[in-house]
């Protein structure tokens, strides 16, 4: 009997240039012919080969196409599931025990795709293991239309973009883990595949009479040695992205491919110091004020004043602040106001219980105090919301 020769997740890992996490998740997915497990690792055939991964295919992948010719998508992992494909259009349903969501993608052209990423979730598995190779080119610009997008680095620190915000970034990228704070977030993804774009974007706008569009440089100048460049919100950056989301049907396809090529000369010529940065915060303070969030939000009878909560949770008043409103996209106060309404309006849709009660459960004493705060946050009084949800609630079901 043949004896046989078995390697380790790292010698596996370098073999087919995946990260050690990545092939741990094959052995686990049992995605590799021939594995025995002994403790916690894993011994892999060492003539088994690089399993064809329908979890991380690179997303420019042309051996990956579908049957019509559109490159497969698995930017979202084991998350995402295709609901429809037609043309160069595919959308797909992301959802996990965080929640779930919908990403419509795009493929320009070669080399690049545009997804509309309509999520309500507060993370994305697999979304920090890209699956790329770790000497990939690739351009990433990612445009908040609304909600909060979260990256967390290697170095301890954490960075966000809010409603507005654009951010230019690579892949690889030395991110080691995303998320979206408020479970919700709504935009434009771009990835390009550097090569394959340069020479696609460069034919199209020498087409088009343009001024010649490098991506590879773009890329350079743009980043640097930096990890992202970020613009917060401007006229410029809304009226390109406000057109995307807002482009004809009939013409979506054909559109999308101007507004690109409008973007990427927007990019070649703006320079690096013109953007408006926003400062990281150590990731121990974020787990703070996320810790102070969910301590507050679990307690909504409870009021809370920022200097209790500061001595709680054992983080400087002004940098609490800060944090919280950088991670949360609001002031502590203002978060919590629209959270009691948004608590209490799901309350008055989907119980019985007495308005006073409601105002009680959200941290207010009176009555009259709820139904003003309630009014000016919803536009109607507590009572007449309610009727109205019932009315609707009851056409919906005939």
């Amino acid at each position: 009997m043949p004896v046989l020769a078995y390697m380790s997740v790292r010698e596996a890992a370098a073999m087919w240039g995946l990260s050690e996490r990545r092939v741990h998740k094959l052995c686990q997915d049992g995605r590799i012919a021939g594995l025995i497990r002994f403790g916690r690792s894993w011994g892999i055939p060492s003539a088994a080969e690089k399993p064809g991964d329908a979890r991380k295919s690179a997303p420019f992948d042309e051996d990956a196409a579908g049957a019509d010719g559109g490159a497969r998508y698995d930017w979202f992992g084991p998350d995402a599931k295709l609901l429809v494909r037609s043309g160069a259009c595919a959308v797909y349903q992301l959802e996990n025990e965080t929640g779930n969501g919908l990403a419509t993608v795009y493929d320009v052209f070669p080399g690049v795709q545009l997804m509309y990423n309509d999520l309500h979730l507060a993370r994305i598995t697999g979304h920090d293991d890209f699956g790329v190779a770790p000497d990939a080119n690739m351009l990433v610009i990612n445009h908040c239309r609304e909600g909060r997008f979260e990256c967390e680095f290697p170095w301890g620190e954490c960075g966000y973009i809010g409603d507005g915000d654009m951010v230019v970034s690579a892949l690889p990228t030395p991110a080691r883990a995303s998320a979206f704070p408020l479970a919700h977030y709504h935009g434009v993804s771009i990835v390009a595949d550097i090569p394959r774009a340069d020479q696609t974007v460069g034919d199209v706008s020498a087409l088009l009479g343009t001024a010649s569009i490098d991506v590879q440089g773009i890329k350079e100048r743009l980043l640097g040695q930096r990890p992202y460049f970020l613009m917060r919100g401007s006229e410029a950056v809304s009226h390109i992205f406000s057109e995307l989301y807002n482009a004809p049907d009939a013409l979506k396809e054909s559109y999308i491919r101007l507004k690109l090529i409008e973007l990427l000369l927007f990019l070649s010529v703006i320079r690096p110091g013109e953007e408006s940065g926003r400062p990281y915060f150590y990731k121990t303070r974020v787990k703070a004020v996320k810790a102070m969030r969910d301590y507050m939000t679990a307690r909504l009878d409870k009021q809370f004043t920022l200097g209790e909560l500061s001595q709680r949770f054992q983080i400087p008043l002004t940098t609490m602040k800060s944090c919280f409103k950088s991670v949360f996209g609001a002031p502590i106060h203002a978060y919590m106001r629209e959270y009691r309404m948004q608590t209490a309006a799901a309350l008055l849709r989907g119980t019985n219980e007495a308005i006073a009660d409601i105002a009680a459960k959200v941290g207010y004493d009176s009555h009259t105090q709820f139904s003003a705060a309630f009014k000016t946050a919803v536009g109607m009084a507590p009572s007449d919301y309610r009727k109205v949800s019932v009315q609707n609630q009851q056409h919906a079901s005939e």
